[in-house]
């Protein structure tokens, strides 16, 4: 009789720690679940984040179609090379009204028409070092008005390329720039400057195109 009260009890044990076991093995799996689910507010159904993909950083880089469009290629024939063109140029000067200490930028632009489109090419030195500057074709000469508004082939259109010509000129080491981007429409008989712009976005120097 003892013996059989002894085994009892050697099985209650043996049950008790079976059931101790499973209870922390579900404590645990509740806890990994729990830290994997999370309810954001306003949210109708919880998000798994340990399977949910958030692409490359989580955030809208934008569209770089604008930026791309707006790169000239410095290894592109200049527009004063280009046969069969119709060609203007012009020489860059600094601004009456520019900033004080504005680069003091010298060199040329050239505009060409082909049947192809229109090429704008520049070819300056004076800048500052390793520092981008915008430039685009403006609708008015130097002066008076600092080159007007920007030149639009559609002057009902947008204000960014292709409807307008935006040239972006980074500088080497030496505060020099050489650069071609083209447009593929030809009618910009209308374009009569190219400005330089800071980076702040004010006009600081300008070439009329004759």
């Amino acid at each position: 009789m003892r013996h059989t009260t002894l085994v009892r009890a050697a099985a209650c044990m043996a049950l008790l720690g079976a059931l101790t076991a499973c209870g922390d093995d579900a404590e645990t799996a509740a806890a990994e679940d729990s830290e994997r689910i999370v309810v954001t507010p306003g949210d109708d159904e919880p998000h798994d984040h340990s399977t949910h993909d958030h692409g490359d950083d989580g955030h809208d880089h934008g569209d770089m179609g604008d930026m791309a469009a707006m790169t000239g290629d410095p290894d592109a024939t200049p527009a004063d090379e280009l046969p069969d063109a119709q060609l203007r140029e012009g020489e860059f000067a600094l601004l009456d009204d520019a900033p004080d200490g504005s680069p003091e930028v010298s060199g040329s632009a050239y505009l060409a028409r082909t049947d192809n489109g229109t090429t704008l090419s520049v070819d300056l030195s004076g800048l500052e070092a390793d520092t981008e500057y915008m430039s685009h074709l403006h609708a008015e000469a130097c002066s008076p008005n600092a080159g007007g508004d920007h030149f639009k082939f559609d002057p009902d259109g947008s204000d960014q390329p292709p409807n307008e010509v935006h040239l972006m000129v980074p500088t080497d080491d030496d505060g020099a720039a050489a650069t071609t981007i083209t447009n593929d429409n030809p009618a910009s008989e209308g374009a009569k400057s190219m400005v330089l712009h800071l980076d702040d976005g004010t006009k600081f120097a300008c070439a009329d195109l004759s």
